[in-house]
């Protein structure tokens, strides 16, 4: 309804108006062509001035005015300023309550209804700036306001459409100790009288229209409210060009709308709205024509006229975040609910697209979807509101309050507990606003903190949502795809977000996730950059920590059958992650062991310096570490020291292992023996580069430093060849003995044996010597070795002319070995020939016999060496035969001398001629010597021979006479055997039996012979004879030695 300013209490307090009237005369002294009447035609000024407290002056002078002065043509303006101040005059008490409560809009002299919210709303707090200036997306709440108290569709409909009030032209004084409710009801109806009275006096009155103007104002003031809307009436239908025919029908439509007579009220907000934006009751015009058209259900057509208004705004630069104008704020706001309100009955977002789509998109187009889905939210229709936002967000994707929009839309379903909407709706959000969006292409990103961060928060709570299904149980069937779903959301945010603080967290949770799928070389992948690649944080070190576990198990699981050559790649990876990871956390209680496993690769890829160095650094860098991890240590650079041959090293790191090893470990026996080994190898070393006295020292001293180790016996073993080598036999017999004493059942205790006697051999201790010898035969069960130690031993003995155990040791060699027969023989030899030293010519004899008898037996095992042995025995077995032959001498009685002469003769032939048979040159030349010599002393045996007695000279002659042709026959026969024996010459033996032959010759036949010029040449042209039939040839005398 139409209301007066004071009767609603809510006028502005403004300055009284004087009226200063300046008459301008016509015709005055100077001008005779002017009357008094002409004054009609006089345009008269009449300014209103602002005289503080001279209300009651200015009323006081137009009352003179018109009681002094004759009726003209100011006297009608006179009548209505003193109607105004009537009415003025009664506003100013109550004026000063509501000062700068109302906002007066566009100077026009309209103003928005103030209520009771709107008070309240002076204390609004703004909603939390974003970077951008964009949209506030949630509605306001004020500090007196709670969230949960909402204004209620009707209560908002009956509020926000209720009637604007209009301040008049002028703003009152108020009259000092008068009454305000008397004096606006005295005053009023003073007025109403006076504008009446002008108009029916003055009805040509050109400002009778601002006089029907006053009247109506003056019945609403005095409530008579049909009168005053009969006063407008006639008004806009008589002076459609008056200076306030918009107020006056925006008035009617008021009116008419508190009395729901709507169309009326659309129709007369519509002649406002047809004056167009000149006038100042347009934008509210729009606005309240906007609610006749909502309350006939005319949506669209309400929408027309609060897009029309909000068009308005925008042309006028207003600014819709404003907060400045509190009352502005809530008209605009309540405008916007409406607007959501006539969407809301259409059908919601679908229609808002519909709408802009047909009328054409606004700037401000997104507060509207705004205002939809917090209106849909309010009434908690939560799918509707998430709506709103999203189909804004569908059709502009790159506008600047779509990211917004989209965070309000996951708030939204959060709210109203939707996860499966909410999830959807983050997982968008991801993708459409990632830093690599197109998005991004338009906006600043440093100027959007607030959607960067929202991005940031929605990043990890996806990737920890399905990071927390995929260890759901009640899930397993959707594990492998929650897998994949954490891992890109783990990977978008990292991609995105590798700076921020909160990088090396997800980091690690995304290693964690692969390490707990079994993708163990990407989870180590993972957890090195976690531990690497951002600055210190709380998880660097598990980082570092896990990223070395990773990489094994991914060894182990998944390349355990895998070749060497295949898994060399990983495994130095592994190396280079666990080195850095001891460099970069050493602190870290895993650190040592982490190191040691590095190491302990290293070693098996046979990286050998690498294994020492590290191996080294390891125990430099953490010289407190477990004692087992320690010892590991020392344990693998003497290895690689080892086999780099770098045995002095090794000693010493085997040396330290050793210190760090239980004394009843199970592995200490073999660290002993590499620490013996190490020292073994120093001596081998010196060894082969013929260093030998230092060889030996370093075999020598494993027994100091190793104790047990088995490669000692070994080792000294070795020491006395190496002593042997530098013939320090004293020391090298006592390592011997020494090694006979500690190692009596070694294998090489038998080669210690043959060692020993060649010291003692070497060293002049014969008997010790030989002694060695025989313990080699005892101890030996080759019969090859045993024969030739009794050979050593026994010339042993009689080099050191201990000719007893000589011929005891020989004994047992012919006992022992009767076979082969050669070397038996060649024993048999010395056993006689130590009869024969000693004198004890029976036993020589008696050896040589069975030397002679043993090789007859021979057999297939007779060579040219038995029978040279033989030969020369049975030579000397044949020779005590021509001894006793040529012992008997012809003596009477001559027949018995002589049967026994040739009795010997015949054994002592058959001796030397059974000689030959040996074919043994030597033995062949001394029978053919010998048996010439039988002849040829057989011969002189006769010419030597005792002569009968008994005869006379002639008989005697006679007997001489035979017996020189007994004699020569015997004496051819000689010289024909010593013949052959020379003839051995030819066939190129020479020999003492040849030479005793050639002198016998010479003796015998001295003119052939005994030329000592031409034996040269005799020897050289010899041709040998034909054997006779009791002699062997030449040649067969030559077959062997």
């Amino acid at each position: 309804m139409l209301k007066s300013k004071s009767r609603a209490g809510k006028s502005l307090n403004r300055a009284a108006g004087l009226l200063s009237a300046l008459i301008v005369l016509g015709g005055c002294a100077g001008n005779s062509g002017k009357t008094i009447g002409s004054l009609q035609n006089v345009e008269v000024e009449i300014k209103e001035e602002h005289i503080d407290g001279s209300l009651e002056k200015a009323l006081a002078s137009y009352q003179k005015y018109l009681q002094e002065t004759p009726e003209s043509k100011l006297t009608p303006e006179a009548m209505r300023r003193i109607a105004d101040l009537k009415i003025k005059q009664a506003h100013r008490a109550e004026d000063a309550e509501f000062d700068n409560l109302a906002g007066v809009a566009a100077g026009s002299g309209a103003v928005i209804s103030v209520d009771a919210s709107e008070a309240m709303a002076e204390n609004t707090l703004d909603a939390p700036e974003t970077t951008a200036p964009v949209a506030k997306v949630e509605p306001v709440v004020t500090e007196e306001q709670a969230p949960e108290v909402v204004e209620s569709d009707e209560e908002f409909e009956t509020r926000a459409s209720g009637s604007i009030e209009i301040a008049a032209d002028d703003t009152p004084l108020e009259a000092p100790g008068v009454d305000s409710e008397e004096m606006m009801s005295a005053n009023a109806r003073e007025a109403i009288d006076l504008y009446i009275k002008l108009l029916q006096k003055y009805p040509l009155y050109h400002r009778n229209d601002q006089v029907m103007y006053q009247l109506s104002r003056a019945y609403e003031e005095a409530g008579e409210i049909d009168a005053a809307v009969d006063v407008l009436r006639q008004l806009v239908a008589n002076y459609p060009d008056s200076r306030h025919i918009d107020e006056s029908w925006f008035r009617l439509g008021e009116y008419y709308f508190t009395r729901k007579k709507f169309l009326d009220a659309e129709e007369s907000y519509g002649k406002v709205i047809d004056i167009g934006v000149i006038s100042s009751f347009y934008e509210l015009a729009l606005y309240k024509r906007g609610w006749a058209l909502f309350k006939q259900d005319m949506y669209e057509m309400a929408l027309d006229d609060y897009i029309a208004m909000l068009d308005y705004k925008v042309s006028q630069g207003y600014d819709f975040d404003q907060q400045n104008n509190k009352g502005e704020r809530k008209h605009i706001d309540d405008t916007f609910r409406v607007v959501s309100l006539s969407f809301s009955y259409l059908e919601g977002p679908d229609s808002v697209v519909d709408y802009f789509t047909r009328k054409g998109n606004r700037d401000y187009e997104f507060r509207v979807y705004s205002q939809l889905g917090e209106y849909y939210l309010e009434k908690r229709r939560y799918q509707d509101a998430a709506k709103s936002y999203i189909a804004f967000v569908d059709r502009n994707q790159l506008h600047r309050v779509s990211a917004d929009f989209s965070i309000r839309v996951i708030e939204i379903y959060s709210k109203g507990g939707f996860p499966k909407l909410v999830l959807e709706a983050k997982k968008d959000f991801a993708t459409t606003y990632a830093l690599n969006a197109d998005y991004w292409t338009v906006f600043d990103i440093n100027e959007y903190g607030e959607v960067v961060a929202f991005l940031q928060t929605n990043l990890i709570d996806l990737a920890g949502h399905y990071h927390a299904a995929y260890q759901n149980k009640k899930l397993k069937d959707k594990k492998a795809e929650n897998y994949r779903e954490a891992i890109h959301w783990y990977r978008s945010y990292l991609d995105s977000f590798r700076e921020t603080e909160r990088a090396p967290e997800i980091n690690y949770q995304l290693a964690g996730l692969m390490l707990e799928n079994r993708d163990f070389h990407g989870a180590a992948l993972e957890y090195e950059r976690t531990a690497y690649e951002y600055p210190a944080h709380k998880d660097s070190s598990e980082a570092g920590y896990a990223a070395v576990y990773a990489y094994r198990e991914h060894l182990a699981n998944n390349l355990k059958d895998a070749t060497e050559e295949q898994r060399a790649p990983l495994l130095r990876e592994i190396i280079r992650s666990s080195l850095t990871f001891a460099a970069a956390f050493p602190e870290h209680a895993k650190a040592p062991q982490i190191m040691l496993g590095a190491v302990e690769d290293l070693y098996g890829l046979k990286d050998f310096a690498p294994t020492i160095a590290n191996g080294r650094s390891l125990l430099e860098q953490f010289p407190t570490a477990e004692q087992e991890i320690r010892r590991s240590a020392w344990l693998l650079v003497a290895h690689a020291s080892f086999d780099t041959a770098a045995f002095a090293d090794a000693e010493i790191a085997y040396g330290e292992t050793l210190t760090l090893t239980a004394q009843d470990a199970k592995d200490r026996a073999g660290l002993v023996d590499n620490l013996a080994a190490s020292i073994y190898q120093q001596g081998d070393m010196a060894r082969k580069q013929e260093d030998h006295a230092t060889a030996a020292s370093h075999f020598l001293r494993i027994r100091g430093s190793a104790p047990g180790a088995t490669i000692l016996a070994t080792a000294e073993y070795d020491a006395a060849a190496s002593l042997i080598v530098l013939k320090d036999w004293v020391q090298a017999a006592t390592v011997l003995n020494n090694f006979r004493s500690y190692f009596p059942e070694h294998e090489l205790a038998k080669d210690v044996t043959k060692k020993l006697a060649v010291v003692y051999q070497e060293s002049g201790e014969l008997v010790l010597a030989a002694a060695e010898f025989e313990r080699i035969e005892r101890e030996s069960e080759d019969d090859e070795i045993r024969r030739e130690a009794l050979t050593q031993a026994a010339d042993l003995y009689a080099a050191a002319e201990d000719s007893a155990k000589a011929l005891s040791v020989l004994r047992r060699y012919v006992d022992y070995f009767p076979e082969p027969m050669e070397p038996a023989l060649e024993t048999r030899q010395k056993i006689a020939d130590i009869y024969k030293v000693s004198g004890n010519q029976k036993l020589y004899m008696a050896e040589l016999r069975e030397l002679v008898k043993v090789e007859s037996r021979g057999g297939s095992q007779r060579s040219d060496r038995t029978r040279y042995l033989a030969g020369n025995a049975a030579l000397l077995l044949a020779e005590p035969s021509f001894e006793a032959f040529t012992q008997v001498d012809l003596v009477a009685p001559i027949e018995k001398s002589l049967n026994l002469k040739r009795k010997r003769m015949k054994a002592a032939t058959r001796a030397f001629t059974d000689l030959i048979d040996y074919q043994v040159a030597d033995v062949t030349a001394a029978a053919t010597f010998y048996l010439a010599e039988i002849y040829l002393h057989f011969s002189v045996a006769l010419k030597d021979s005792e002569r009968p007695t008994n005869l006379n000279a002639l008989e005697l002659e006679e007997y001489e006479l035979a017996l020189e042709e007994q004699i020569y026959p015997f004496e051819e026969k000689a010289i024909s055997v010593h013949q052959k024996n020379v003839e051995l010459l030819g066939v190129g033996i020479y020999n003492l039996w040849i030479d005793k032959s050639i002198g016998k010759l010479a003796n015998l036949m001295p003119a052939r012979y005994a030329r000592a010029e031409e034996a040269g040449e005799y020897l050289q042209n010899i041709v040998p004879l034909p054997p006779e039939p009791e002699l062997p040839s030449a040649g067969s005398a030559v077959s062997g030695q």
